[in-house]
């Protein structure tokens, strides 16, 4: 598979057709990092953002998990990940949540900050791998070391094909459906 800016940029419509909350994550990816900054986002914010992450099989427990942690808590783990500045510093104030792992920690700091964040994700990992950007297989519960590898290749990768972090992202998830529905043919 080869990658290119032109390629990356035309899978943002295909990604718009097989995200169900496509829309509503632009519109969230507009408001919530300044929601974030002025620290005017609320606990719905999060359960949304971590739907749109887990997807529907597996939200309910996720959220049964993270509606343990106390109101006062979120908000000190939360202000922590918008102001440090270690990236690492920023997953482990998220993970440090019960219910949140660092899949969903990187999707928080997504809507925390698009332009420097993106989301590991298993789909787009395999392209990362498959491209020889990433050499080692994504684990069943990635780590925090993993985000960082994850992290710097999606950096370099956005760098050399001179597009945001998001059409990236959402490229490579794409990227990784359509070879999975052609190797099935």
């Amino acid at each position: 598979m080869d990658l290119g800016r032109r390629v990356l940029e035309q899978q943002e419509p295909l990604y718009a057709e097989e995200e169900e909350m496509y829309e509503d994550e632009v519109a969230r990816l507009e408001s919530l990092p300044t929601a974030f900054e002025e620290g005017e986002w609320s606990r719905e914010d999060l359960e949304w953002i971590i739907e749109w992450k887990v997807g529907p099989a597996f939200v309910k427990p996720v959220l049964g998990y993270f509606h343990n942690n106390d109101d006062a808590v979120i908000q000190e783990h939360i202000e922590r990940a918008v102001h440090k500045s270690s990236v690492r510093d920023k997953v482990e104030a998220l993970t440090s949540l019960t219910g949140i792992g660092v899949p969903v920690a990187s999707a928080i700091l997504l809507f925390i900050n698009p332009d420097r964040f993106t989301v590991i994700d298993e789909r787009a990992w395999n392209v990362l791998q498959e491209t020889g950007y990433l050499a080692q297989e994504l684990s069943d519960d990635p780590t925090v070391d993993e985000y960082l590898l994850y992290l710097g290749a999606c950096w370099t990768l956005a760098n050399e094909y001179d597009v945001s972090l998001r059409t990236l992202d959402r490229a490579l998830w794409v990227l990784d459906i359509n070879e999975d529905r052609n190797s099935s043919d």
